[in-house]
């Protein structure tokens, strides 16, 4: 036939013509559409590549000036303009990094002081410690204004106010404050007594005092409502109450690391501590709840040799300096680490800190300070962090955790991508579950027994579903399904086990009527039975609901399902979004499953009946076989459907990123998660940057099920073409 067709269009040159131009659009309408794929699949991999890049370190600029004592505190300013450096014996110097001359501020804020504290590496408040128990509080600022049309700042530094720990007896011997607003909170070791004094708008409102051992230092927590004092191998935790102080709880450091503690330093948001022991190691401790109490644990630790460290402003990053100048930058939660070496700061390096934006590092060595750039803007973002449990801070043990934002300022991104995954084949799993029966027996009933008249129109009814904007089913979902299945649980469990068995007893009943019965009844008159039997079905499951809930389920099914059963209950849940994503879903599979069925050549099945099977028989031995390619594309199209459905997801769930197959909690999925988040991530942000990886992610799922279903159907193909 092919060469007869050939023979005919010879003759006919704008045949030809057309069937080339035809042939040429489908293959360029075929390139086109990869070429679009792979420009998506590259635009996502550009935007996520940054994420897997490593930092880097280098020396930018050392800058020469005079200095006298020891350093306190070295820090740079937030515009990366100006240094400055506060002194052991209560100087303050500040310098610039890209003019001449460097030095702008060289000022003596106190004589004689005893102990130092800065509450960030950034400019603004420290404090001073004095021989005569008084603690002294300054604050550094770069004031803005304009001059000839550029903006330029200037240095001042104010004195803030001073506070009298011990009356002149002793020495402050170590220091640390909290200011936040009209609320300071100022701790000292004075002697061997920690003296802790709360102020409320300038007048002090609590003072206590507990005893310690002599060479004890104190930390106060960020936010004033705790004070660490390490005393010898013991961190005492002090809890700062509205109306009370009191001591919370004594950790033995030694005991839980073999090691003896010799420093700690408060991580960015002051919610952990890093204790560097005698051996150079570091460890990060943070509140975990035990036994419905807060107790300071141990996370994790740090293989760092002995040296110098610094802490990140805001991100949970610091970097140790070794003796060696082995510089080792560490991601706290991910506990990854990238290291460089400097062979010109292997000695008397006296202080090490971040700039406030972490682009910048600044070393003191000698008279010489060492300005270093840092590239390292996606630290909390990593294979580790990704995909694997994470030991966050306020968590009771490791965890994945999708938490992109909160109110806190001092709050750093939890971005797992494993529980959105789990939450886009949860609800793959749920819909298919309910939408794969439901499509696929449709199907089969309709393209091998429903009579033709029949099929007429309910295939189209079908198909017309299709049609249907999931807006709308989520809507309906969200705001109509969720109640009833929450106010109606029992009648909802009852039709799911209770439809199927009333199936098989209508059809078991309805093959034992006699044959002269059935005759006289029209074709397809089973489903005037069933239509009456699942209304009735229904009517009696919301009937005998309550019936059940109030006798064996205590009254209230809600609390049965919480309380008795110790399983969390969602209004919005899996149940929920799995009923209206199989609607949405039934269309889809059973308009493929149903043309692949009825597309199975009509000899196949009459030669089957004809050598004595039975309509049975011929359906599960030639029929479904011989479709089972279209059957199985049928359900991954489906599969891809619930995969990459949004309005849906978004609307009847809570978009909780949850680890739990339980029906009654709520998920958040792929799609639904950049849908939510995309629109308030900064763009360039690791936020952003992670949530185009969900999609890519989303991406390759999609491809991946079309490959494998393409592949299976390609086999299946083969294996029954004999047929």
């Amino acid at each position: 036939m092919a060469n007869a067709a050939n023979v005919l269009t010879q003759g006919d040159p704008r045949r030809r013509l057309k069937d080339k131009l035809a042939r040429l659009s489908v293959i360029g309408g075929g390139l086109v559409v990869l070429f679009a794929l792979l420009l998506i699949f590259f635009y996502l991999a550009y935007v996520v590549f940054p994420l897997f890049k490593s930092p880097d370190v280098t020396i930018d600029t050392r800058l020469d000036i005079p200095l006298s004592g020891a350093p306190a505190q070295l820090g740079i300013d937030e515009n990366n303009q100006f240094g400055f450096r506060y002194s052991d014996t209560g100087e303050l110097v500040v310098f610039s990094l890209n003019e001449k001359p460097e030095t702008l501020l060289q000022q003596q804020l106190v004589f004689s002081p005893t102990s130092f504290f800065a509450a960030s590496t950034a400019a603004g408040k420290v404090a001073y410690g004095l021989n005569n128990g008084e603690v002294s509080l300054h604050r550094l600022r770069f004031l803005a204004h304009y001059q000839n049309g550029t903006r330029q700042f200037t240095p001042d530094i104010q004195p803030l106010q001073t506070v009298d720990l011990s009356e002149g007896e002793a020495p402050v011997s170590s220091v640390s404050f909290s200011m936040e607003g009209d609320h300071l909170l100022v701790a000292g070791i004075v002697a061997n007594e920690l003296i802790i004094s709360v102020q409320e708008q300038g007048q002090e409102t609590r003072r206590a005092v507990f005893p310690v051992l002599s060479g004890s230092t104190v930390l106060a927590a960020h936010d004033g409502r705790k004070v660490y004092v390490l005393s010898g191998s013991k961190l005492k935790v002090y809890s700062v109450l509205r109306r009370d102080i009191m001591l919370r709880e004594t950790v033995n450091i030694e005991a839980v690391t073999n090691q003896k503690p010799r420093s700690m330093t408060a991580l960015a948001g002051g919610h952990s501590l890093l204790i560097r022991l005698e051996n150079g190691q570091i460890g990060q401790w943070f509140d975990v709840v035990k036994a419905n109490a807060r107790s300071l644990t141990l996370a994790r630790s740090f293989d760092t040799p002995p040296g110098i460290m610094a802490a990140e402003l805001h991100r949970n990053v610091f970097a140790n300096l070794s003796e060696v100048g082995t510089l080792t930058l560490w991601h706290a939660p991910s506990e990854t680490d990238d290291r460089f070496s400097f062979s010109d700061l292997a000695k008397g390096v006296e202080a090490f800190s971040f700039s406030p934006r972490a682009d910048r590092l600044i070393a003191e060595q000698g008279n010489t300070l060492t300005l270093l750039d840092v590239d390292n803007p996606h630290p909390d973002v990593s294979i580790r962090s990704l995909w694997s449990q994470i030991w966050y801070e306020g968590y009771s043990e490791p965890d994945y955790v999708w938490q992109s934002t909160s109110g806190d300022e001092s709050f750093e991104g939890k971005l797992s991508a494993v529980p959105i995954v789990f939450g886009t084949i949860k609800v793959a799993a749920f819909s298919l579950l309910f939408a794969v029966p439901l499509a696929v027996g449709g199907a089969i009933y309709t393209a091998y027994f429903m009579p033709s008249g029949l099929r007429k129109v309910v295939k189209p009814t079908i198909e017309i579903m299709e049609a249907l904007p999931t807006v709308i089913l989520g809507f309906l979902a969200g705001l109509w399904l969720a109640p009833i299945v929450e106010t109606h649980l029992p009648a909802v469990l009852l039709i799911f086990f209770a439809l199927p068995i009333a199936f098989l007893v209508t059809a078991f009943a309805w093959a034992e009527l006699p044959r002269s019965v059935r005759k006289h009844l029209p074709s397809g008159g089973h489903l005037f039975v069933l239509i009456p039997i699942i209304l009735l079905l229904g009517y009696a499951a919301f009937a005998v609901g309550p019936y059940i809930e109030m006798h064996y389920l205590g009254g209230d099914s809600r609390v049965f399902v919480t309380d008795v059963l110790g399983v969390n209950f969602d209004q919005r849940n899996a149940i929920v979004v799995g009923l209206a994503m199989g609607f949405a879903v039934v269309p889809t599979i059973f308009t493929i499953a149903e043309d692949a069925i009825f597309s199975v050549p009509s000899h196949l099945t009459n030669g089957s009946l004809a050598l004595g099977a039975t309509h049975w028989q011929t359906l599960t031995r030639v029929v479904l076989l011989t479709a089972s390619p279209g059957i199985f594309s049928a359900v991954m199209m489906g599969l891809g459907r619930a995969v990459g459905e949004t309005m849906i997801v978004l609307m009847a769930t809570g978009n909780t990123p949850l680890m739990e197959w339980n029906p009654f909690e709520g998920l958040r999925t792929l799609s639904a998660n950049i849908a939510v988040e995309m629109p308030e991530s900064e763009v360039g942000s690791s936020h952003y940057r992670v949530l185009f990886l969900t999609a890519f992610i989303l991406f390759s799922f999609t491809f991946l099920f079309n490959t494998i279903a393409e592949f299976v159907r390609q086999r299946l193909r083969e294996k029954y073409r004999a047929l």
